[in-house]
């Protein structure tokens, strides 16, 4: 394998868990014990540009450290049994900053909706993690930095054309969307919802759970999007899982 198609890849690989995780463990820098990291796992959600977001408590510790230090690291890793040195884990080197924006919400409380109380009655804060260093171990002896602009990348459609993406689905098609939950394996007797679109896949919630379903091939067109899924026989539309 030559050195492209292997960084190929695991730029594949790293895409692939980037968008499957949704929670990870936030470390900072600790205010009550100087020179010690402390760690927090918490839920996270991308924006449309492709920033981790973060809902936290102005009380909490991880919060009070930012605001002394807003360097930290986010530390993701793919479900799975086994020796957990052989799964792939991917550490976020990134500087926070507190951000105030409705559509990044809206997005965020689409993922984790028994949230959005937290933000009007306990004053929960958004936090943006703009990553400027990504370190990849795909297990034993497979170990890299990555630049962001290479793994970070934007969602092409607008709030307006997720949103309506989204509709669709949950609305005019969600017969079509049981279908395509049930021939990849997932559960289809509960509550569903299309939360998340983007080029590569669908974030879909099962009640408090949440899941990914990727796509073979990425589409950044909404029409393409929906055609895609409407058109193709629906057990190549998605990876087997």
């Amino acid at each position: 394998m030559n050195t492209e198609s292997s960084t190929e890849e695991l730029l594949q690989d790293i895409g692939r868990i980037w968008s499957e995780s949704y929670h990870g463990i936030l470390s900072t820098h600790s205010l009550k014990y100087q020179g010690y990291p402390f760690g927090s796992l918490l839920p996270i959600c991308r924006d449309t540009k492709g920033n981790l977001m973060l809902l936290i408590s102005h009380l909490a510790q991880h919060t009070r450290n930012l605001e002394n230090d807003p360097r930290c690291s986010l530390t993701i890793i793919e479900q799975g049994g086994g020796d957990v040195q052989q799964l792939t884990r991917l550490t976020c080197l990134a500087q926070a900053e507190a951000v105030n924006s409705t559509a990044a919400a809206e997005r965020y409380f689409r993922f984790y909706p028994d949230t959005r109380r937290y933000q009007k009655e306990l004053n929960f804060q958004f936090y943006r993690l703009a990553i400027k260093h990504f370190y990849y171990i795909g297990g034993f002896g497979s170990a890299r930095w990555f630049d962001p602009s290479r793994i970070q990348l934007p969602i092409p459609f607008s709030t307006a054309d997720e949103a309506e993406l989204l509709y669709q689905l949950n609305s005019h098609n969600h017969d079509l969307l049981r279908q395509l939950l049930d021939s990849n394996g997932m559960p289809t007797g509960t509550a569903i919802e299309a939360v998340g679109c983007d080029p590569s896949g669908l974030d879909v919630r099962f009640a408090q759970e949440l899941k990914r379903l990727q796509f073979k091939t990425s589409f950044g067109d909404k029409s393409a999007y929906l055609q895609h899924i409407d058109t193709t026989n629906r057990d190549s539309a998605f990876p087997s899982t």
